[in-house]
């Protein structure tokens, strides 16, 4: 039936009402309404791709700046690299930790970073752009492994559940890293088949990360596995698991592959805006005092001198020295890079695993190779200091946690290796508990306000930020 039959109908309802003025009224209306518009005007397209562009660098943007929030500084505060001297940090470097300071980032995560990767993810389907869609899922899976090293059990499944104002159920630990293994796999997967499909691939300036080069999208998901992979296999207590993730052609090659993020246009690394406008922390005095130790050269990088002394130096747990250093300029400076896996962090976790299944020369390879590219990223090598800190012989344990520590400045991933080995030997503040139990190093987020109050049912109970979480195991 065609737009004549409705005129006429509408004309015929409207002639037998008795209401003159209302019969007039919506004469009126009507010939309003098809002098100025179409009767059933076609709907607009959806704008999928042009969405896509926009949602991609803005979500890539959100999913580097959670590092440098309170989830990575609280987690860098108590592994000493940094150190709290006001406000909420100082109450976290004295482990007073509270439920409200961990609100902004869990909202971060679950009220703004899942939709928009969701959103990239369901716009990637609608354009047959799996593209799009695998670097999604990096994303995604990159921000999950740091959100459950912090609070252990977390929901996963039905995370977009919260942005729909209803509160899920968590997902068991061990669960979450089998789900991120199966998501950089799928966005492999992904990645692979862009070359053949038929929808779009990102450009260079859409992709802020890569540039829309999915080779190196899909070596930083196989190191992203590696870093997974160990915790399963460290809990397992069989490191032989790792071995068939360790295949050096799916694998980075050099500091050029890194996973990093560099901010741009109105953007500002957190960072530098910690270090600049709250100005609650300050370097911690243990990372300090091993820089110098052994005349690091990556310390005036790292490290700005302080205005009181015009020295290195920083604050030790809960001491609150307004004078120490602050994280040095080129690493904090309004628009410098965010690391979120590199290629130092990947040489370091090769050393790990060939030292635990025996082999040991690989181990000693893979750790000069990491030592010496954490110099190469900042150029300051130096074969003198090379000879002696990298080129060792029968490296054990402590040194390469110990070294991975010092060279992965500002990475939250220092905080899972501690929890794993012990290393370094860090010295708890002493005046955090009480007589009866032994000072330690926090291990554990507390879950948010929010969830104590709204989700309540499905919260883990007794969680302190000593308890351990599901790798976290003795052996």
């Amino acid at each position: 039936m065609g737009k004549s039959f409705f005129v006429i109908h509408i004309f015929e309802i409207i002639t037998s009402m008795n209401n003159k003025f209302f019969k007039l009224s919506l004469l009126f209306a009507l010939a309003v309404a098809f002098t100025s518009c179409d009767w059933f005007p076609e709907p607009e397209e959806p704008q999928y791709e042009e969405e896509l562009n926009a949602l991609l660098p803005s979500t890539q943007y959100l999913v580097s700046y959670l590092t440098g929030t309170d989830h990575g500084r609280f987690q860098l505060q108590w592994s000493q690299q940094l150190a709290g001297v006001r406000g909420v940090h100082l109450s976290v470097d004295r482990y007073n930790m509270v439920s409200d300071h961990s609100n902004e980032v869990w909202s971060l995560f679950y009220q703004n970073i899942i939709p928009n990767i969701e959103l990239v993810i369901g716009h990637a389907n609608q354009l047959e752009a799996p593209a799009y869609r695998g670097i999604a899922k990096i994303l995604r899976a990159y921000n999950l492994g740091l959100m459950t090293d912090a609070w252990g059990d977390i929901p996963n499944t039905n995370a977009l559940f919260y942005s729909q104002g209803v509160y899920p159920a968590y997902d068991n630990q061990a669960d979450i890293y089998l789900s991120i293994i199966d998501q950089l796999s799928s966005a492999i997967t992904d990645l692979n088949n862009a070359a053949t499909a038929a929808g779009p691939v990102p450009s260079q300036q859409v992709d802020l990360i890569y540039g829309g080069d999915l080779e190196k999208w899909k070596k930083a998901a196989n190191v992203m596995k590696l870093r997974y992979v160990l915790r399963i296999a460290h809990h397992a207590g069989e490191y032989d698991l790792a071995i068939p993730f360790l295949n050096p052609s799916s694998l980075f090659t050099g500091n050029q592959d890194d996973l990093k993020y560099t901010f741009q246009g109105n953007q500002i690394n957190p960072y530098y805006y910690y270090e600049n406008v709250v100005r609650n922390t300050r370097m911690g005095s243990y990372y300090v005092e091993k820089l110098k130790e052994t005349n690091d050269p990556r310390l005036p990088v790292f490290v700005k001198k302080s205005t009181t002394n015009n020295e290195y130096f920083g604050s030790t747990p809960g001491a609150a020295n307004f004078n120490a250093s602050f994280i040095g300029s080129q690493i904090a400076g309004e628009q410098a890079p965010v690391l979120l896996i590199t290629y130092v962090e990947q040489k370091f976790i090769e050393a790990e695993i060939y030292l635990r299944i025996g082999q040991q020369d690989m181990a000693d390879q893979a750790f000069e190779q990491a030592v010496k590219a954490s110099l190469q990223r900042y150029a300051v090598s130096n074969p003198a200091w090379e000879a002696q800190y990298a080129e060792l012989e029968n490296v054990t344990l402590e040194q390469i946690i110990s070294a991975k520590y010092l060279a992965l400045f500002l990475n939250p991933e220092v905080w899972s290796d501690f929890r794993r080995t012990g290393y370094p030997a860090l010295t708890p503040y002493e005046d955090a508990t009480n007589e009866e139990a032994e000072p330690q190093i926090p291990r554990h987020f507390l879950y948010p306000t929010s969830e104590a109050i709204q989700n309540a049912t499905n919260m883990p109970a007794d969680v302190t930020i000593f308890t351990r979480m599901w790798w976290d195991v003795v052996q």
